[in-house]
């Protein structure tokens, strides 16, 4: 009794852990979905013309494989060249033509970080102009919705523009000692 009694706490137990995130994942049984980011597109396998195929070494890196540091790179600073690659379409070579990526300054990251290292003195109005406050600008005003729905049904049974006429709106009432 007392080994049966040990098995169904045992079981039990392991039941219970199982529903935490990390013994599930220990146990093997919660998802690990692949990282979307760590993902290669990797070439097609293709047959050797020759079909002389010399068997792979243990820990040598694959032949056909691609850096994807290098290729990262290669794709965000291809443009810094002003000359066009071989790979280029003829419409790419004219959408840089046209846009005078040629004339483009080879230094202007040297630029901009010699320019973002300087130190900005704010104005000290910066703050509340980008706030918007002590604006002269009137407070937002509330449209009263069922005069509004009387004058434009009144104004479509006169043909006349909805444009015309004020529209009614909601104003704060001011009550008590104090005004507010």
């Amino acid at each position: 009794m007392s080994v049966s009694r040990s098995l169904f706490l045992l079981g039990l137990t392991t039941l219970l852990l199982s529903a935490c995130g990390e013994i599930r994942q220990d146990l093997g049984l919660g998802r690990s979905p692949p990282d979307e980011f760590a993902v290669v597109e990797r070439p097609p396998l293709s047959m050797p013309p020759d079909y002389g195929l010399h068997p792979p070494r243990p820990g040598a890196p694959r032949p056909q494989a691609v850096d994807t540091a290098a290729q990262a790179k290669d794709v965000l600073f291809s443009g810094e060249t002003s000359a066009p690659r071989a790979d280029m379409s003829d419409s790419e070579k004219a959408l840089l033509a046209t846009s005078g990526a040629a004339k483009a300054d080879p230094a202007i990251r040297n630029t901009i970080d010699r320019e973002s290292s300087q130190k900005v003195d704010a104005s000290p109005h910066l703050v509340e102009r980008l706030m918007n406050v002590g604006n002269d600008k009137k407070p937002a005003v509330t449209v009263d919705p069922e005069a509004e729905a009387a004058r434009i049904k009144k104004a479509k049974e006169d043909k006349t523009p909805l444009t015309q006429g004020a529209t009614p709106i909601i104003e704060k009432q001011t009550s008590g000692w104090l005004g507010m």
